[in-house]
């Protein structure tokens, strides 16, 4: 009797990782764009949770015929607190190329994720961007 509950128990245990890992990660905010700049460079953000980091993923869409680089300042504030945490973002981009960081991103996104401080609330955020010359 005791073995009848043993084997489907330990089964659950070997196929537990697999299943909360296919939870996936936890958007707090889809994406949303923030602006289009006068050369045609679109940047949009989301804010979400990879594995245990919660984090901003941008998205540049350099819809220009040229080669461009976006420098700007990403200025993120805690809506519970008025607290500011400040990114300067400096990516090259190819002409007519979208740019998109995913969790499962690899390294050269890494630019474009910026993890949030452990005391800012990923549910509420403002998100401000101001291009740099």
């Amino acid at each position: 009797m005791k073995r009848k509950f043993l084997v489907p128990l330990i089964a659950i245990l070997i196929a537990l990782p697999a299943i909360t890992k296919a939870q996936g990660p936890v958007i707090y905010k889809d994406w949303e764009m923030i602006i289009e700049s006068t050369t045609l460079m679109d940047i949009s953000y989301r804010v979400i949770k990879c594995d245990t980091a919660n984090q901003i993923h941008l998205l540049i869409f350099n819809e220009n015929s040229i080669d461009q680089v976006a420098h700007f300042d990403l200025e993120i504030t805690n809506t519970d607190n008025g607290e500011k945490y400040t990114k300067e973002i400096n990516f090259s981009c190819t002409k007519a190329t979208v740019y998109k960081a995913l969790c499962e991103s690899d390294a050269t996104m890494d630019p474009l994720k910026i993890n949030l401080p452990a005391n800012f609330n990923p549910a509420g955020l403002t998100v401000k961007l101001t291009f740099k010359p």
